[in-house]
């Protein structure tokens, strides 16, 4: 099979094909999924939908907010609420973060749920222009409920899911960051 500009299709070629391709997301332990539109011919892919498992089969989480943020604990540092826009639904979604002094001679980074390379590059933001010395700490960032986010607007919440943790400074449950992080030329973040 070949592609519009002629090459050969490949391993994807399926996808080629086909008007629509759904991706059904989500951690193997969780009761949740997430099914997102990746291919539409004829519509957007930028919509999801939130289902959980259950013994009759998939049912529709009516909202996913309450789901995502209802086992909140606030009573800990390295807790955020954020809000993300996945298509026309905007969607409230907790943050975690654990910074812990590292044991070997390179700090380890992880990130559930986000891109690491966003989160290593917000930890040097957070080095450079906060004063946080992060060099010598592990740092780990989940996005609760095994949901798979690309969003700018997730940044400030992830700097202060971070900072939160790493100062021991809880975060109030009436809070819910909304920002993209860029470094301006003064030694400001913005």
């Amino acid at each position: 099979m070949l592609q519009k500009n002629g090459n050969i299709a490949g391993p994807r070629v399926l996808e080629h094909m086909v008007d629509t391709v759904l991706y059904l997301e989500g951690e193997r332990y969780f009761s949740y999924r997430i099914l997102r539109g990746v291919k539409n011919r004829f519509g957007s892919t930028n919509e999801i939908g939130m289902f959980e498992m259950r013994d009759s089969g998939m049912v529709e989480v009516n909202n996913p907010s309450s789901v995502l943020i209802s086992e909140r604990d606030t009573n800990v540092s390295g807790s955020v609420v954020v809000a993300s826009q996945e298509g026309t639904r905007p969607i409230m979604i907790e943050l975690q973060a654990l910074t812990t002094p590292s044991v070997y001679g390179l700090p380890r980074r992880m990130a559930n749920g986000i891109d690491y390379n966003r989160l290593t590059l917000l930890i040097a933001v957070l080095e450079k222009r906060a004063g946080l010395m992060l060099g010598n700490q592990d740092v780990y960032l989940n996005v609760v409920g095994g949901i798979k986010i690309n969003e700018p607007a997730l940044d400030l919440g992830i700097i202060l899911a971070v900072s939160s943790n790493y100062k021991n400074i809880q975060i109030g449950k009436d809070v819910v960051a909304i920002g993209e992080v860029r470094i301006n030329r003064g030694n400001k973040i913005s």
